[in-house]
């Protein structure tokens, strides 16, 4: 058998995945949940375990165990979803796109404004408050013991905010202000981010988030990167289509 005729069998078997709709469920829901356990993909699509388990075999070189025994995709798995975006974007004229061509990451206008306005609504939410109360307290009155009590809510209400984000994100990568506009924070490998990545992206977004952006506008941006702490943790934020 030629190079060519392997190529043709194993593009031929790679369709043979794709072309049944349980595995395309399958592969959906692990891109959108970056990982499932068993159980969790059995009882989403209400299967019982042999039928799920002989696609499951069908599906070995799309799908690959984590360390938790969760199951997530390979890069076989990242390639057909992308496909199958692909095919589903030119039925319907979407306006989807692909924002990684290769290695580098391509700045998409609508993501930018995306991660924008969830950072207004995430800011909005979980520290106007404290400013407000701030202001108004702080309004017309000595720097005293009032005030002094004042600066120390609002310190707390950034860290309340900081403690928020960061658990939020490490469970499955979205704040309240990412989940209503459909993005997420990823590894750049596509794999759920770390407590402790979220921990340090978080940083940046909160308490440095001027300086985070110009450091990352002014040396990262050729990298695919708009922010400092987005190329530290080797994070960025991609699209949830649902």
């Amino acid at each position: 058998m030629t190079i060519e005729q392997i190529k043709d069998v194993r593009t031929i078997e790679f369709f043979k995945v794709i072309s049944h709709e349980i595995r395309v469920k399958i592969i959906s829901l692990l891109h959108d949940n970056i990982e499932m356990s068993y159980t969790e993909i059995l009882h989403t699509l209400n299967l019982e375990e042999g039928n799920l388990n002989f696609h499951l075999r069908k599906m070995k070189d799309f799908i690959e165990l984590t360390e938790k025994k969760n199951y997530r995709l390979s890069d076989h798995g990242k390639i057909a979803y992308s496909m199958l975006q692909g095919v589903d974007a030119k039925l319907w004229k979407d306006a989807k796109k692909i924002i990684k061509n290769g290695g580098t990451r391509i700045f998409s206008v609508d993501l930018i404004m995306r991660r924008s306005v969830a950072a207004v609504i995430d800011f909005t939410l979980f520290v106007s408050f404290g400013v407000v109360l701030f202001l108004i307290l702080n309004h017309g009155i000595k720097f005293d013991v009032y005030a002094f009590l004042v600066v120390i809510y609002l310190q707390l209400t950034f860290q309340f905010a900081y403690a928020s984000f960061v658990v939020m994100e490490a469970y499955n990568g979205q704040t309240i202000g990412k989940y209503l506009m459909s993005i997420r924070v990823v590894k750049i490998n596509g794999d759920k981010i770390t407590i402790l990545e979220s921990a340090i992206r978080n940083i940046g977004k909160v308490f440095l988030l001027p300086l985070d952006f110009l450091i990352g506008v002014l040396f990262f941006r050729k990298e695919g990167y708009i922010k400092f702490f987005d190329y530290y943790t080797k994070t960025t934020v991609e699209r949830v289509f649902k």
